[in-house]
């Protein structure tokens, strides 16, 4: 689900990026950008595939509705989570950046060429690049953080107690909104997974969920001097990158004063485009993640409550039950971890890790449900189950 998403925002990011081409009339001059006029008129068919890629996690995970075998389930496993594996998400991240800097610095060269050679096509081709490599370093920058620490508890309840595995993912994911977390995707463990070709009392669970912390900081002023506060606001790094990328494009777009200005025009859109990206990047650079995922093995089944004169009459052909209960018992494994940027400072991670922790020790004692009486009388209530009851005590 995480890599539908993820395909449909660079669908839609590049249908959008074929909108302000065409808008510009960049793909109807001569050069190589001409090569692209067929291809945007199909920007909207991008656009709507991008949109409905996003859109379709989203609408499943709400619904329960599968869509090309997607299904509710957990946006990443166990071995994403835990210091042993991590070193095949840190290699996958310093495979990418090498090549996001290869891509940066290769077509910053050029573009310097073609500037000089006054090749206005293949200066925007390479600014495109520029920004693309800048991209994939910087998304490979906000991902490379290895964990932390991590932790795994294995919960088994037996027939004929209860335990509420819902309840139990609620409570852990509540205790990560009171640490301060803000839950990112969630998908309870009676949701994610499927049920067993064996039985269809047995279901094999899937959930688990993912937190972020970051403080987002207000951007950097211009004029700290300026003893105004709407004045503060406005004269803002923000506020330059945005104006000089979108008066690069101006001068860009419209023939102002020949290539000089057009080459003027490039060059503030880059610039623009590296102070908004450098202003993003300082504002969100401290943050913090927490991670938890739920798998194992849920067993719904049916148990029979009988009181001691039903069961002094048990040679009779028939007995009705007093009482008929299901029962949930579950074989569940619950891994957390954290992780968080270098800046946002390890200690306080740790701290928050070791609450989650806390609170799974504290969760699953607080939601297994041991069968209580109900019947009238002062003797407890003996029980004869049903042979799935049984088996699922076994297992």
């Amino acid at each position: 689900m995480a890599a539908t998403s993820r395909n449909g925002k660079v669908l839609l990011v590049l249908g959008i990026l074929l909108v302000a081409l065409d808008g510009l009339g960049l793909t109807a001059f001569g050069g190589p950008l001409s090569a692209l006029g067929p291809v945007v008129d199909f920007w909207w068919l991008l656009v709507l595939v991008g949109v409905s890629l996003v859109l379709l996690p989203r609408l499943t995970a709400n619904t329960g509705i599968p869509f090309f075998g997607v299904g509710g389930s957990a946006t990443h496993d166990r071995q994403d989570i835990i210091a042993a594996t991590d070193w095949s998400r840190l290699g996958q991240d310093a495979f990418r950046n090498s090549y996001g800097i290869a891509l940066t610095v290769s077509a910053a060269v050029l573009f310097v060429l073609a500037l000089g050679l006054q090749e206005f096509g293949l200066v925007i081709l390479w600014t495109g690049a520029m920004i693309v490599g800048a991209l994939v370093i910087a998304i490979t920058w906000r991902s490379s953080n290895t964990i932390i620490d991590d932790y795994t508890q294995t919960i088994s309840v037996r027939a004929p107690d209860n335990f509420a595995a819902h309840s139990f993912h609620i409570a852990l994911r509540q205790r990560a909104e009171d640490l301060g977390y803000r839950i990112v995707s969630t998908t309870s463990p009676t949701e994610g997974g499927q049920r067993s070709a064996v039985s269809d009392t047995i279901f094999h669970a899937n959930g688990g969920f993912r937190s972020r912390n970051r403080p987002i900081e207000e951007s950097r002023p211009l004029a700290p001097e300026v003893d105004d506060e709407y004045l503060e606001r406005i004269l803002t790094v923000a506020t330059l990158g945005v104006f000089a990328s979108l008066l690069g494009i101006s001068l860009v777009s419209v023939d102002l004063g020949g290539p000089s200005v057009r080459a003027l025009g490039a060059v503030l859109f880059i610039v623009g485009v590296a102070v908004v990206a450098y202003d993003y990047a300082i504002r969100t650079r401290e943050w913090a993640e927490l991670y938890c995922v739920e798998e194992g093995t849920v067993y719904s089944t049916t148990v029979n409550h009988y009181t001691d004169d039903v069961l002094d009459a048990f040679d009779s052909p028939k007995i009705d039950p007093n009482t008929s209960t299901t029962e949930t018992a579950a074989v569940l494994s619950v891994t957390v971890s954290g992780t968080c940027t270098p800046l946002y400072g390890e200690e306080h991670v740790e701290e928050d890790f070791e609450a989650l922790v806390d609170a799974v020790e504290a969760a699953a004692d607080e939601y297994r449900f041991d069968i209580v009486d109900g019947s009238p009388g002062d003797s407890p209530t003996e029980s004869l189950a049903y042979d799935e009851a049984e088996t699922a005590s076994e297992t």
